[in-house]
């Protein structure tokens, strides 16, 4: 059995719904809350769906009268319920995955209302209801069950494991939403939950609210990878809160669907246009004292939209089944038939600028400045594909038998591969022209290392990149992002979230690569230094040297529960160490390197178009002059100061 060394859980439930308390609500008058008639008795729910919801099969038992469930109280899974309280495991511990997302509604938690029990009982109902239409909406089911206390759980089934820390997040940001739920049984590792048919700590049992034959069809056909991803757009603000740089900058930030169209995130979700907007949508006509004309009401349409949480497809969904009717014909041009199809997408982008403060659209894809322009998407899906290969790079590095085979290399590669992954983005395609140099200054890499690297990438049996197309003079290697057959399913899970792929920051050319990706996993929640080198697919004595590193400049900060990210500013860390100034000798260094190779690229192109000499096409093996004329006169000298042709031209974008 896995278990946490070390762990005692305590009761899932805050105090409110614990026994003996003053707000204990079986003990209040009338006793009663409203809730669903449970469908079937505590042991038949607990069959139906218990060993299902399991993360393991194993359960705990309280023998203090559901106040503590220790973990040397664990065992077997029973085929029916104990009879003292008890909790199931959330979380398998040995894969650090989960197949389940539920959340826990207490009526303790409900602060906005009368303090009486039937109204708490009322609006931890209401938000459960609310819940499970949101997850019906997305194309998903739920089960649920009440206790007696009033408090619900809503659980969400899906058919693939999904890594926990990610199971967390999305729990810890639908609790942001419903203010009723509580994340803490999802916040851990080791987390438990009560499941249905499990007895009470008030003496009563959790009882199923969903019909046995939903119950049955949802526990065996569970939700599958669109219903996971719908929720990550759907929560798509609250993850950014959680991520806390759009509260710190005091305003909402713009991130990218998989069509590469930005659109800006909404606490609590997409909202309808206010009254007279959405009848100028409806029906095309405005307030002229307001909007001179059609181009300024429809960019006000545009601007509600885009504030109220509204992305472009969803645009487009109203104007196609007739919601926005009238919307088109602010576009309306006889000569132009197709102007709205035209001037909508660039009208988009410019609205969602304005929304959100941006003043260079270029940061939706990253803040790092580079020498090539965001590229034109092969297709409707391209940013899309580029997730998904990070999300398999990631898979990557959580594979023994890839990780065996980079070896010692294996840190390196990483950091070159979010390099590659920050490159795609700024460029918006799948297919790279980024010469080594340039991917070495986000890599935190040598431009030699990087190289090698990309060969070593390449000539794998299941490789993570293709090459298109050798280089020539100017032009760098092409790249094709490929995601290798042995992750292809897992990807289609393990969606990554919109928002910013970066690379390595300049400060980790002193700090060392391995102190990067330990950053890279640590947030505002302490994690213990095991489960920090687990999502960092590191050993544990890598990352507790990484962890000093980082906590030597206050990169982390080590609290009671285990480690988080520090407050200190990464630029301020890579100007103390040097780093910055490195990074700026490295980019000069390239920078002249790059020169010296397009001058001696010109003397070669020269030296072709040249008029042929007298003496061209024959030479005395016994003339030095001759042989000196060739040399030094009609063909450049090749510079040692140059290690190496540039793999790019500004021209290409290849920088």
């Amino acid at each position: 059995m896995a278990t946490i060394t070390g762990q005692r859980d305590r009761s899932t439930l805050p105090a409110p719904d614990t026994p003996n308390h003053p707000e204990r609500f079986s003990a209040l008058p009338g006793g009663s809350l409203p809730a669903p008639a449970p469908t079937c008795d505590a042991a038949a729910g607990w069959r139906c769906v218990t060993a299902v919801l399991a993360g393991t099969p194993h359960v705990r038992v309280s023998r203090d009268g559901g106040r503590t469930y220790p973990a040397r109280h664990a065992g077997p899974l029973p085929d029916d319920p104990p009879e003292q309280p008890c909790t199931i495991p959330v979380y398998d511990p040995g894969s650090a995955s989960g197949r389940m997302l539920v959340l826990d509604l207490d009526p303790g938690r409900v602060r906005d209302v009368d303090d009486r029990a039937v109204q708490h009982g009322h609006e931890v109902a209401a938000q459960a209801a609310a819940f499970g239409d949101l997850v019906a909406r997305l194309g998903g089911q739920v089960l649920a069950d009440v206790a007696p206390s009033g408090g619900r759980h809503v659980y969400i089934l899906f058919a693939e494991p999904l890594p926990w820390r990610e199971l967390r997040d999305l729990a810890r940001a639908a609790a942001l939403r419903f203010p009723a739920a509580d994340p803490a049984p999802m916040c851990s590792l080791g987390g438990q939950i009560s499941p249905p048919g499990a007895r009470h700590k008030s003496g009563g049992w959790r009882l199923l609210t969903t019909p046995p034959e939903a119950a049955r069809t949802i526990t065996g056909q569970p939700n599958g990878p669109g219903v996971w991803a719908a929720l990550l757009t759907e929560f798509a603000a609250e993850l950014q809160q959680l991520d806390q740089a759009p509260a710190a900058a005091g305003q909402a930030a713009a991130e990218l669907d998989d069509g590469g169209v930005p659109w800006i995130p909404r606490l609590g979700g997409r909202a309808p246009l206010g009254p007279e907007l959405a009848e100028t949508a409806r029906t095309g006509r405005w307030d002229r004292t307001r909007y001179p004309g059609r181009s300024e009401a429809r960019m006000a349409v545009l601007a509600s939209a885009a504030a109220r949480g509204w992305r472009l497809d969803d645009v487009r969904a109203a104007v196609s089944s007739g919601a926005w009717k009238g919307f088109p014909g602010l576009y309306h041009r006889a000569s132009e038939p197709g102007r709205m199809d035209r001037l909508l997408p660039l009208e988009w982008r410019k609205t969602i600028a304005f929304t959100a403060g941006e003043k260079n659209p270029r940061n939706w894809l990253t803040s790092v400045s580079t020498s090539r322009p965001p590229a034109a998407a092969s297709g409707p899906d391209e940013f899309g594909l580029i997730r998904q290969w990070v999300t398999a790079t990631s898979c990557a590095a959580a594979d023994p038998g890839r990780v065996r085979g980079w070896g010692r290399r294996a840190v390196a590669i990483r950091q070159l591969l979010a390099a590659i992954g920050q490159a795609a983005m700024v460029s918006g395609s799948s297919v790279l022209e980024f010469g080594t140099r340039n991917l070495a200054l986000h890599s935190g890499l040598g431009q030699r290392t990087v190289a090698r690297l990309l060969v070593m990438l390449r000539d794998e049996p299941d490789p993570l990149v293709d090459l298109v197309n050798r280089r020539q003079a100017a032009r760098a290697d092409r790249y094709q992002l490929r995601i290798p057959a042995a992750y292809a399913g897992s990807v289609r899970w393990r969606r990554r979230r919109a928002g910013r792929i970066d690379g390595m920051h300049p400060a980790f050319l002193v700090l060392g690569g391995t102190a990067g990706l330990v950053r890279q996993v640590l947030d505002g929640t302490e994690t213990r230094a095991a489960e920090v080198a687990r999502a960092a697919r590191l050993s544990p004595s890598a990352t507790a040297a990484a962890l000093r590193v980082l906590a030597a400049h206050g990169l982390a900060e080590r609290g009671r529960g285990g480690w988080r990210r520090g407050d200190a500013s990464i630029d301020a860390v890579a100007t103390s160490t040097g780093a910055a100034d490195l990074h700026r000798e490295r980019a000069e260094r390239y920078r002249k390197d790059r020169e010296s190779w397009r001058a001696r690229l010109r003397q070669y192109a020269a030296a072709r178009s040249a008029t042929a000499a007298p003496g061209d096409g024959w030479l005395g093996l016994d003339d030095e002059d001759d042989w000196a004329a060739m040399l030094f006169s009609r063909w450049p000298v090749l510079d040692d100061a140059v290690r190496g042709p540039p793999d790019e031209a500004p021209a290409q974008g290849a920088g």
